[in-house]
């Protein structure tokens, strides 16, 4: 019953709010973008490289559902047994569709005419390497999620396993971004990409740090600068 109680309080919180509205955006990409790859329904769209769509889209889908439901575990320990088996396939997961995000954020699949599907990186659009450089900071983030734990800083990896989850929601900003005709352009297209992911990755670091900014109580502060 306590438990309960204490999930109920914590849908009230503003973490828990953000998370919720998190997952019903998450949610509304996956049924617009995930879902006709699922069906089948784009495949002429991504003739030259459906198969990195197809995996692409089962790591995103990994990536939405288990990173919201292990932070949602971590923070009201509820069901904790399962945390860490969720938290590698999460992990497992998402390494699948950042790599496959970079590969396809980098690659040729949409030039005109179609030729056969490589990365190269080096003709790449400027909002592709908007999108590689968030599949790599996923990458990242993970990579210092999995150190915090391996090391028992549990601490450090519930932030890095939230900075992670902040990305994971950029990709679906940046999907439900692409599907608003009217928007303007900034910088060519590109400015929104990088918007869209380092400006929420941005906040998220402000809120993780904000208690560390916080005015020394008294008698503790440093007093190296007082007078001898």
């Amino acid at each position: 019953m306590l438990s309960q109680t204490n999930e109920r309080l914590w849908r009230l919180t503003a973490p828990g709010a953000l998370l919720l509205a998190a997952v019903a955006s998450g949610a509304l990409a996956w049924w617009l973008v995930a879902l006709p790859v699922f069906t089948l329904n784009n495949v002429e769209k991504h003739s030259t490289h459906f198969p990195l769509v197809f995996v692409h889209a089962i790591g995103g889908t990994l990536m939405l559902v288990l990173g919201a439901t292990n932070l949602y575990i971590g923070t009201t320990r509820a069901y904790f047994r399962f945390h860490r088996l969720l938290g590698y396939i999460y992990l497992l997961g998402g390494t699948l569709g950042a790599i496959t995000a970079i590969s396809l954020a980098l690659g040729n699949g949409h030039r005109k005419p179609l030729v056969a599907f490589t990365v190269d990186a080096a003709n790449a659009s400027d909002s592709g390497i908007a999108l590689a450089s968030l599949g790599g900071a996923w990458l990242i983030a993970a990579a210092m999620a999995y150190r915090a734990a391996r090391n028992r800083r549990f601490d450090s990896h519930r932030q890095w396993m939230i900075r992670t989850y902040v990305l994971v929601w950029s990709f679906v900003l940046c999907r439900l971004i692409g599907r608003i005709p009217s928007l303007p352009e900034l910088g060519g297209g590109a400015a929104i990409t990088w918007l869209s992911w380092v400006g929420p990755l941005l906040m998220c670091e402000v809120v993780l740090q904000w208690s560390m900014g916080e005015r020394r109580s008294s008698g503790t502060g440093v007093r190296g600068n007082e007078r001898k």
